[in-house]
């Protein structure tokens, strides 16, 4: 059993259903209004370019014992993007997948090789582990998050206090 990783599929479905609770209060107007401060941006894109990520992975982790991710290849799922229950829905159920593979027998220092588009255009490979991508997947939402909180400012909502802090933010924080 290795418990660090356990921990980590824990603190990945609490940012997943934090993220829910506080996409769930909104609009699909608002879910999908532009802004005007990052053009093209939505709260709904932020929602599945995230989804996208740990979808590629979580995949990855069940279908092959020695697996490749490619984040740069993603199918971009438009029913997280395009309205609130299609977002809620789609992260619940990513936050169950965490769950589940919480209790699969692998180990944070297991193999996997990550494909991605450097600048210039080639696709190159690297060796990472389980455990790091993992945690890449959890404070890329976190950053995005970030994103989130700030539309949700700009379109005159308020989204939770400690919404977005990443995890170290929170621990040394005063309070």
């Amino acid at each position: 059993m290795d418990v660090k990783l356990h921990s980590l599929f824990d603190s990945t479905a609490d940012q997943l259903t934090e993220l829910s609770k506080t996409i769930s209060t909104l609009t699909d107007t608002k879910y999908t209004t532009e802004s005007d401060a990052l053009p093209g941006s939505t709260i709904g894109k932020h929602v599945r370019h995230i989804l996208d990520h740990f979808t590629l992975l979580f995949s990855a982790l069940t279908i092959d014992p020695h697996p490749t991710v490619s984040y740069s290849h993603r199918e971009r799922n438009t029913f997280a993007q395009d309205t609130v229950a299609g977002g809620v829905a789609s992260i619940e159920a990513m936050a169950q997948t965490a769950r589940n593979l919480r209790e699969q027998d692998v180990s944070s220092a297991n193999p996997i090789t990550i494909s991605d588009t450097m600048p210039g255009g080639n696709d190159e490979k690297f060796l990472s582990t389980v455990g790091r991508e993992l945690w890449f997947c959890t404070h890329h939402m976190i950053h995005h998050n970030a994103i989130i909180a700030s539309l949700m400012h700009e379109f005159g909502l308020h989204p939770p206090t400690q919404f977005a802090y990443a995890p170290s933010t929170i621990k040394h924080k005063p309070q």
